[in-house]
């Protein structure tokens, strides 16, 4: 408008009402921007602020200050700078995910669909033996409360004596297909604990249930 011949009517009229418009806007915000309000009502050339001034306008003829610059307007990147942890706390993040808990990374996300075709039950060790021609395999026979016993071989050898094991109760997969092995027919599988560095962390840990668990009972 400030170009346009004719158009300086107009003009005043327009630049009136957005100032009024920031006066008010400047009268609801005085609370949480009281500094911001100083300068405006020093700009306007006006009394303090109070809530009752938004109902009363600054009237012909008002003559305001000269106009500066009250704000700064906000980079992107400065944004951007306010929200970023400092680099101490980002460091300490990312050594935070970088560490593999157990030795291994977490294997990819499964849905609770997946883990229902799990079937884990809880197991008594009725007998376990080892196993001839084999320095790592136990051969354990399981109750899982099924009125028969099961066959399971487990790689655990190294960590247990046979008479360890018997009567104590543990967690197999009771759904896992039958696998042939050398030695026989393996019928489920024994749930341990191990390190993913087994050189700088030996040991293997068969899962014991707390007491009150009893053959078949399903962990879920």
């Amino acid at each position: 408008l400030a170009k346009q011949d004719g158009m300086e009517g107009r003009l005043q009229d327009v630049c009136t009402t957005c100032i009024e418009a920031f006066r008010v806007l400047t009268i609801l915000l005085k609370p949480v921007l009281p500094a911001l309000a100083a300068q405006v009502e020093a700009f306007l050339k006006v009394e303090p602020f109070t809530f009752a001034s938004a109902q009363t306008m600054l009237g012909q003829g008002h003559v305001i200050g000269e106009y500066k610059h009250l704000m700064q307007r906000v980079d992107a990147k400065q944004l951007e700078t306010l929200f970023e942890p400092p680099a101490q706390v980002a460091q300490a993040q990312e050594a935070t995910e970088s560490v593999a808990p157990g030795g291994e990374e977490l294997a990819p996300t499964i849905t609770i669909d997946d883990f229902a075709k799990i079937d884990l039950r809880i197991a008594l060790i009725v007998n376990c033996e080892a196993v001839e021609g084999s320095t790592k395999l136990l051969r354990l026979t399981l109750d899982v409360g099924e009125g028969k016993t099961r066959n399971v071989f487990s790689g655990i050898a190294s960590s247990y004596k046979p008479q360890e094991l018997v009567g104590k109760l543990t967690v197999m997969v009771a759904n896992l297909a039958p696998r042939k092995m050398k030695f026989g027919v393996s019928e489920g599988m024994v749930l341990a604990a191990s390190h993913g560095d087994e050189k700088q962390h030996p040991g293997i840990h068969v899962l014991n249930p707390w007491p009150g668990a009893t053959p078949g009972m399903r962990v879920r």
